[in-house]
């Protein structure tokens, strides 16, 4: 199978200006202003090509939620968002810290063969921060990235021991900040981000701080890197994009969403921050509706990738190129993905089209509808995987 986009305004890291892309089988193969025959030709005159979006933080659900998300629910949520590449999390019922949860995730998700995905394994059994996995043995069969997502790695000698472990070949260990005793305080946060950086210098593994959200982090993610300590940082669309709102549900995530002066310091700071996430947490509306205190924390975030994206862009008057690597480019450098997260031959073909002139249509298709959006700026009209067409508008 071979497509021809023709007429299309590239915005990547290699490539920009107005270029017809010709795909072959799943690379991209040509980019030049030749007209090539091809099986599907499309063109994509006045409308954007960006590389696949890379989001490595979500949460698909599955198994044992499934009735907040399944695996299939989540990806054709992702491809309608533009998400090509998903970093999926742990928190699964049982977790995902063995082979057999492991092989079952990915190979549903090849079955569905929509987005493809990178599941993370957890750092300790069960999530419970108490007894290491066996990360040596999770590595041999492909795994380099490993989290207990929301539960905070808490001991010192178990962040400690998984560090050494995961460099020795390469790994990251991505870490949910957060400690508790100091819930109220701006602190509660970067206590756990300046350990961390600590063991990073000590260990010289490379330790990724899971969604930022205060100043305190960002100043200490910045001594990280003018000491080129091998620290890297995300931050959630969110924590960018919408107003601390105690009152309403679906405003209610962890880390919660920062004050107006907060915001835009991390706004203002964001060279500082290596990636942008979805942190996609789906949730069923009768959660949601529950009184804040007794509500879930988390919003449905994949649907809507893009468009926040561009909403950022366009809110913020911050140059598209330079936002669009950090959903692109930017994760595929941290992460060491190869070949895909750019437009360039010899690629994969992971590529969104999107129109800048049109709106977020409002259709979710995550069974997580808890989105407290109601505008948002640009709309994906195809998302292509590995050469692919697996979501298309009409254009």
């Amino acid at each position: 199978m071979s497509i021809l986009i023709k007429n299309a305004n590239i915005i990547s890291h290699s490539t920009n200006g107005v270029f017809n892309v010709y795909i072959e089988k799943n690379k991209i193969i040509e980019i030049s202003k030749n007209i090539k025959k091809a099986d599907i030709v499309i063109d994509a005159k006045n409308l954007t090509l960006i590389p696949g979006i890379i989001d490595m933080h979500t949460h698909l659900r599955e198994p044992g939620y499934e009735y907040k998300e399944t695996i299939e629910t989540g990806l054709k949520a992702a491809v309608h968002g533009g998400v090509t590449t998903l970093g999926v999390m742990p928190n699964t019922k049982p977790a995902m810290d063995n082979l057999e949860i492991l092989d079952y995730v990915l190979k549903k998700s090849k079955k569905i063969n929509l987005s493809k995905i990178i599941p993370i394994p957890a750092v300790t059994k069960e999530r419970k921060g108490l007894e290491l996995n066996n990360l040596k043995e999770l590595n041999k069969n492909g795994y380099r990235f490993f989290s207990d997502d929301g539960n905070p790695i808490w001991n010192d000698e178990i962040m400690f021991n998984a560090l050494n472990e995961v460099k020795n070949f390469n790994g990251i260990i991505i870490n949910h900040c957060e400690n508790s005793r100091f819930s109220n305080k701006e602190i509660f946060e970067s206590l756990m981000v300046a350990r961390d950086i600590e063991l990073s210098k000590f260990t010289k593994a490379h330790v990724h701080i899971a969604h930022i959200s205060t100043k305190n982090s960002l100043e200490l993610i910045k001594y990280a890197k003018s000491n080129n300590i091998n620290t890297t940082c995300e931050i959630t669309f969110h924590h960018l994009l919408l107003e601390k709102d105690n009152n309403n549900p679906l405003k209610k995530i962890n880390p919660p969403l920062p004050d107006n002066d907060t915001q835009k310091f991390l706004i203002n700071n964001l060279d500082y921050i290596d990636i942008i996430v979805s942190d996609h947490a789906p949730h069923s509306i009768e959660e949601k509706k529950k009184d804040y205190r007794n509500a879930p924390n988390g919003i449905s975030g994949l649907d809507i990738f893009f468009p926040a994206i561009y909403t950022i862009s366009k809110k913020y008057n911050i140059d598209f190129q330079y936002i669009i690597e950090k959903i692109t480019y930017n994760p595929a450098k941290v992460f060491n993905l190869e070949n895909i997260g750019d437009i360039k031959e010899g690629y994969y073909a992971d590529i969104v089209l999107v129109d800048l002139n049109k709106n977020w249509d409002k259709k979710i298709f995550s069974k997580g509808k808890n989105i407290p959006y109601e505008n948002l700026y640009g709309k994906v009209v195809l998302t292509v995987v590995n050469g692919e067409i697996k979501y298309r508008e009409e254009i």
